[in-house]
């Protein structure tokens, strides 16, 4: 019987494997290890922050060294910056204006920015806003770079749904409407990282969501 189990998992694909297990163990472990804090006792939820955005750093970066894998392999390269500009800026209009009707009819501006400090503290706005740029060029990293392009050669276009499902279901803590619209978010993104070549300008695309979804909050 084991034998039979050994030669059914013998036959996976040894590089997506490898990709879905890591990554599905590195997410767990952001769960579990950005309770600890390291930077800011005082404001535990930047210090999550910054935790879990260098596990999303830190872990694919080991298996691009410990298997030798090109820096391409998961979309760290600037890649097409003519076609993702512009197509990065227009589904940034986009977005823009369904946060302003999201705004409008929901609760949403009493809920962003996340962390409140930055309501109230133009210093703490400004350090909040440089590190959600870390945590989301890491975040997006993970799942448009490593996630994405680590299983785009086996899977193809299939790739971007494979990350999506993860992607969605980490925004299990915040509003709903917001969770349920990362499903689409990442298929998006994804589609977008695959255009480009990158996943820089899904960084770039999320993080200035994020910052005008702040913008709203203070100032609808």
């Amino acid at each position: 019987m084991f034998r039979a189990y050994w030669n059914e998992i013998r036959q996976f694909d040894l590089k997506a494997l490898i990709i879905i297990v890591w990554s599905t163990f590195l997410l767990l472990f952001t769960i579990y290890f950005r309770r600890v804090t390291l930077f800011f006792p005082e404001h535990r939820f930047l210090d999550r922050l910054i935790v879990s955005g260098i596990i999303y750093m830190v872990g694919p970066l080991i298996l691009l060294i410990v298997f030798r894998y090109k820096p391409r392999d998961f979309g760290i390269q600037l890649g097409n910056v003519k076609q993702w500009i512009k197509e990065m800026f227009v589904f940034f209009a986009i977005m823009a204006v369904i946060l302003v009707i999201a705004f409008k009819f929901t609760n949403l501006k009493n809920v962003y920015p996340l962390f409140r400090e930055a309501r109230v503290n133009v210093t703490y706005f400004f350090i909040y806003q440089g590190i959600q740029l870390f945590h989301m060029f890491t975040w997006e990293f993970f799942f448009r770079g490593f996630m994405l392009f680590g299983l785009e050669k086996k899977y193809g276009k299939l790739a971007i749904l494979i990350q999506t499902i993860p992607f969605a279901i980490m925004h299990f803590r915040k509003p709903a409407l917001e969770a349920y619209g990362s499903i689409f978010a990442g298929i998006f993104q994804g589609t977008l990282g695959l255009r480009s070549r990158s996943f820089i300008p899904c960084a770039i695309l999320h993080f200035l969501v994020a910052l005008a979804a702040d913008l709203l909050g203070l100032w609808w």
